[in-house]
């Protein structure tokens, strides 16, 4: 199960780097293993404050006031 979201991990980042270096550069695969880490770390933020993230959310839209 881990090796799936280290796999899927490892193609998003390999589209992200993608888009900002070349393939064939020497530091492709550095900046890849970077973005994936950011990516896998940014996936355990989401998951921890999901709660929170959704609160916000219904709280912008559900048109009431703040105090």
């Amino acid at each position: 199960m881990l090796s799936w979201v280290v796999r899927i991990a490892l193609s998003l980042s390999a589209m992200l780097t993608g888009l900002f270096v070349a393939e064939d550069a020497h530091d492709f695969h550095i900046v890849n293993g970077f973005v994936a880490v950011g990516l896998i770390l940014l996936g355990f933020v989401l998951l921890v404050y999901w709660r929170a993230i959704v609160q916000a959310v219904i709280g912008l839209f559900s048109g009431q006031e703040r105090p």
